[in-house]
């Protein structure tokens, strides 16, 4: 059979003399089995009976397109297939229409079941397209060849980090790492590193000195909240801080106003300290105690008061108290200790205080002997200096 006069159905190129796959496109124009041509668009030959190849079916599949639409706000992402020809079509009306900013009507790309999709209409929101591009075949055709990659669909409910800090939802540092590490983490999935904290914090515009001096201490608070677990190099957020994150972001007003800390207890508007205040029954509970200020708790050469008191792991307020007041006394030479200055080494660990902290202290001091209270000022007793020795001794094991 002559077929130097035949064209090819798929892609109108002339047919060989012999073979029978088109080598324009590779698809079957002739049956392997009894050699007579084969008609348009059917599965087999109608002399014989015999299927297409497989072959011919791969190569029809290789002449598809896919086509992505990329929405704002939500970042809704929809998929669909196209031949050459639909696909290059449809990403030129795209290209047109996103171009001009005319509004078109709606749009069913996937339709429901279909699997080509019903291509009747178009979004009448096309002010709100930011990414419309063919891929697989006629990518340049598309109005933006972007290489970046939008959230999955189950993740769209979660806003921008921008728009997490512009409403100022975390109410304290410790919850703004378990929210970064959420986003850091793709939203539960993967672990991440200190590093990619600190991009999220750039990424909300929170990121200073501050931050870089105290990043530690941050993330070590959300580990000790059981949000966050460190590993080997990195770190995995927990389920109560994936929950935690997701409650915060969910969150319809914003915290109230707190003012950020240094190591050093220095608040953005410093305050003078109380340096002639005694130990005494402080008024409304613990309400009357301040925060000094001037209080180096990383000192140079010397062991923070975070490290420290990480050394130990108290399990109660009586061993923190003892604890604290032999770091003041012992690491940064304070001779005349107050309940102002331990208030204040609760406070500059984000730790909980008690209601009435010189009862609390009092209470340490008359039930355990670690510690002794004189017009003085407050010191640890011998009884106390043993109880850190011997905890010294169990740490060394």
């Amino acid at each position: 059979m002559d077929t130097s006069q035949q064209f090819c159905s798929n892609c109108s190129k002339p047919l060989p003399a012999v073979g029978y796959f088109c080598g324009g496109c590779l698809s079957q124009f002739k049956c392997k089995e009894c050699g007579a041509l084969l008609e348009k668009d059917y599965v087999g030959c109608i002399n014989c009976g015999t299927p297409k190849s497989e072959q011919a079916k791969t190569a029809a599949q290789q002449n598809t397109n896919t086509f992505r639409l990329h929405e704002t706000v939500n970042d809704r992402i929809i998929e669909a297939t196209f031949s050459d020809a639909v696909g290059k079509d449809l990403s030129n009306i795209l290209r047109d229409a996103y171009l001009s900013k005319k509004g078109m009507p709606s749009v069913n790309l996937l339709g429901n079941g279909s699997s080509s999709g019903d291509i009747n209409q178009l979004d009448e929101n096309i002010n709100s397209v930011q990414e419309a591009e063919v891929i697989n075949g006629v990518a340049n055709d598309s109005p933006q060849n972007s290489t970046s990659t939008a959230p999955s669909e189950k993740n769209q409910q979660f806003q921008t980090l921008k728009a997490v800090a512009i409403k100022n939802l975390p109410s304290s540092e410790a919850e703004w790492i378990v929210v970064y590490a959420f986003y850091a983490s793709n939203f539960g999935q993967d672990t991440f590193t200190r590093e990619d904290i600190v991009n999220r914090y750039k990424e909300s515009g929170r990121y200073d000195k501050s931050t870089r001096k105290n990043l530690t201490m941050y993330m070590n608070r959300a580990v000790q909240g059981g949000y966050i677990n460190p590993l080997t190099d990195e770190f995995s957020i927990l389920g109560a801080g994936i929950d935690k994150a997701k409650e915060i972001i969910g969150r319809t007003s914003s915290a109230t106003p707190r003012q950020r800390t240094t190591s050093k207890g220095k608040k953005d508007n410093n305050t003078d300290e109380d340096k002639n205040v005694t130990p005494k029954r402080a008024s409304n509970g613990g309400k009357g105690l301040k925060r000094l200020t001037n209080i180096d708790f990383e000192p140079s050469g010397k062991e923070s008061l975070e490290s420290f008191l990480a050394r130990y792991s108290p399990k109660s307020d009586q061993e923190r108290n003892l604890l604290f007041v032999f770091y003041l006394q012992e690491t940064l030479g304070i001779t005349e200790i107050t309940f102002n200055h331990i208030y204040t080494c609760y406070d500059v660990l984000d730790l909980r205080v008690s209601e009435n902290l010189p009862q609390t202290v009092r209470n340490t001091a008359s039930r355990t002997g670690w510690i002794e209270i004189k017009s003085a000022g407050i010191r640890t007793t011998i009884i106390g200096n043993n109880q850190i020795k011997a905890w010294n001794k169990k740490i060394a094991k």
